[in-house]
């Protein structure tokens, strides 16, 4: 430790001006730094005798270095600094220090003691007059029973100060009294702290208690609530089963319990035609609640039960009640969960029905066996017209077999097996079954079967032939341009069909222009699907210009086709002389601000028939927007009564001026609505 640390520490004087923070100053505090200066034996530089016995006064040429000397370079900031630290620790470590006895003289100065005594004793107090006096005394009278420490001031007073103090309490008069003892506490004190603490207590074990109650008693009054909100609900629902000709209560969450709940309203429901329970959640229970009910229901004529979970046992009850039931015309029992049980199960009630004329099974898991039963069924039944089957797992076997079926079959007119993996073979089996088939069927549903090449071209083939088909589906096969071609070779050929659906089976340039040129003598075909195929600039430009002044198509949809900006500018060209497309959607194509500028511009030209343009995925920005706003507010008249921008990257400036475009045309349009989506 340095001396120059030491000295600026034994310069501090405890007083309130001199201690730089606002911290108490116990005596300990002193009387352990005065015994710090004396363990070191300090020398203050001016007071002669000053330091360590045996060493000399250092001379003004001392370096730091010599022992018992002040550096001369040390500044006034640092010792006051110095002294302030050690005082601060003095004090820290003195807070934890035990303390002494506190009493007073007779002249009323403070004198602290540690007594050290034996047992039976009484302790010495001791006068602070005279330090060296009292301490001698003391030691003299007992010395091995007491010993007594006087706190010691930084510095010994000087006699002027001495007689200044003793005139000072002449004047003021004796010292002040000691303190009062407190009072002692009164005789309610004890009860009443006892009362509170049994009260704590027992607040304390009822929270505890609550505590743990309280999630079944929260569980109960939630419950409580959700039956009375769910009884309210159930009250409305049966109120519109028991007036309503076409209840439709799909996804309102019934469950068995619920349905079992409504359904009763359907027994004294005499006008009530059809009802939708689609996605409500109803089991097998549900549905026998269901079956039940319509016993005594004579004008009900459609069911609808898609997305719920009747299972094998919910199909095998209906099959059981419609085998009997002569007035349910259609029902639905898609995404059920009905295997080859259940389908057995309906197969068997197909064979005594007379009056079903709709199935659907769509997206269940019905298999081979499933379809062996079915087949068997069509053979013997000819009051079903309608049988949907897609999203199953018939494979080419079960194609096989009812195509077998279908041969001796002459009710069905609408049959839909799309997803079904039925391959090549199944569709050619299919194909050579419909040629021959018996009746008029009107709709064929063939998309997602692995359908190449061998079987486009018995399918072609078949379509050639038939003079009812008016819906034709192959979406999502693999025809490529070249099974395009043969289905465009039929089509020249068949005058009926008007729904045309090619949509993702890889046709480019090629069949595009095969296309292009069967609208060009076909009038027949009005909705023409043909999205997601690599048509690109050049089979857009070859749809655009047959479709300037020929076909009859309505619905155009060419959405994710590459047609890029060269194809949409003669697409957009297209609607100014095009009098029949009312729904164009070309989304995904990646046009941007150049192609939304070419539409903007047909836009501006009267065509009554564009009702709904799909321009969405087509990374159109608020230049875009902006031209397409202004086509709007030019042809108010003629606006198109839906714009679809959505996913494109239009900021809020783009969408301000497309807000503002409809409220100008509503206002200049004679009250006509336009709706932008973005």
């Amino acid at each position: 430790m340095s001396t120059s640390f030491l000295v600026a520490s034994s310069r501090l004087r405890f007083h309130p001006g001199s201690f730089p923070f606002a911290f108490p100053i116990r005596p300990e505090a002193v009387r352990f730094r005065t015994r710090m200066e004396r363990a070191f034996l300090l020398r203050i530089p001016g007071e002669k005798g000053a330091g360590p016995p045996g060493r000399s006064e250092p001379t003004p040429t001392s370096s730091k270095k010599d022992r018992g000397g002040v550096d001369p370079t040390e500044t006034s900031f640092e010792r006051h600094f110095l002294g302030g630290a050690m005082a601060m620790a003095s004090g820290l470590v003195a807070s934890f220090l035990p303390r002494p006895c506190r009493f007073r003289d007779r002249r009323g100065v403070l004198v602290e003691a540690k007594k050290k005594k034996k047992k039976g004793e009484e302790p010495t107090e001791v006068e602070g007059t005279d330090e060296t006096s009292n301490r001698s005394q003391a030691e003299e009278e007992n010395p091995d029973e007491t010993q007594v420490e006087q706190v010691v001031s930084p510095r010994r007073l000087t006699q002027d100060e001495i007689v200044a103090v003793k005139r000072q309490l002449r004047v003021h008069g004796s010292a002040p009294p000691a303190p009062k003892p407190p009072p002692p506490p009164p005789d309610w004190a004890f009860p009443m702290l006892a009362s509170l603490t049994v009260g704590a207590s027992l607040a304390y074990v009822g929270y505890k208690f609550f505590e743990n109650r309280m999630p079944d008693v929260q569980k109960k009054l939630k419950e409580k609530s959700w039956r009375q909100e769910s009884t309210g609900r159930l009250n409305e629902i049966m109120n519109e089963l028991r007036s309503m000709q076409t209840a439709d209560v799909q996804a309102r969450n019934l469950g068995d319990e619920g349905c079992s709940y409504v359904v009763e309203a359907l027994a004294f429901n005499d006008v009530c035609t059809a009802v939708d329970l689609s996605s409500n959640g109803i089991g097998s229970m549900g549905i026998v609640a269901l079956i039940e009910a319509l016993k005594h229901n004579d004008v009900l004529n459609s069911i609808n039960l898609n997305q719920n979970a009747g299972g094998d046992e919910g199909a095998v009850a209906i099959a059981e009640f419609l085998s009997t039931n002569y007035t349910i015309g259609s029902i639905n029992l898609s995404s059920n969960g009905i295997g080859d049980d259940g389908a057995k199960a309906l197969a068997d009630m197909l064979k005594k029905n007379s009056t079903l004329a709709v199935l659907e099974l769509n997206n269940n898991v019905i298999d081979y066996d499933g379809c062996v039963a079915i087949a068997e069924a069509l053979v013997e039944n000819s009051t079903l017209t309608t049988l949907n089957m897609s999203g199953n797992y018939a494979g080419g076997l079960g194609a096989n077999v009812l195509a077998k079926a279908l041969e001796r079959n002459a009710g069905i007119v609408e049959l839909r097996l799309s997803g079904n993996d039925l391959g090549n073979e199944g569709t050619k089996a299919l194909a050579d079954a419909l040629q021959v088939h018996q009746g008029n069927l009107t709709s064929l549903d063939l998309g997602n079967n692995s359908i190449g090449l061998e079987g486009a071209e018995a399918i072609a083939s078949y379509v050639e032939k038939c003079s009812s088909l008016t819906s034709l589906n192959l979406y999502m096969n693999d025809l490529g341009d070249e099974g395009c071609k043969l289905i465009v070779k039929a089509l020249k050929a068949n005058k009926t069909v008007t729904t045309l659906d090619l949509g993702g089976n890889n046709i480019g340039p090629g069949g595009m222009a095969a296309i292009a040129d069967l609208l060009k003598e076909n009038d027949t075909i009005v909705t023409l699907e043909l999205g997601y195929n690599p048509a690109g600039p050049e089979g857009s430009k070859a749809l655009a210009e047959a479709l300037k002044f020929h076909g009859k198509v309505e619905t155009l949809k060419m959405g994710w086709c590459k047609v890029g900006v060269e194809g949409a500018v003669p697409l957009a060209d297209m609607l100014r002389y095009n009098n029949t497309i009312a729904t164009l959607d070309l989304r995904g194509n990646n046009m941007g601000d150049d192609g939304a500028r070419a539409f903007a511009q047909s836009l501006k030209v009267v065509n009554e028939a564009l009702n709904n343009l799909d321009l969405g995925y087509n990374e159109i920005r608020d230049e875009g927007a902006f031209a397409l706003a202004q086509a709007l507010k030019a042809n108010a008249e003629g606006a198109v009564s839906l714009l679809s921008l959505s996913s494109n990257y239009i900021t809020k400036l783009g969408a301000v001026a497309l807000t503002e475009a409809v409220d100008i045309v509503h206002e200049l349009g004679s009250g006509r609505d336009t709706t932008i989506v973005f």
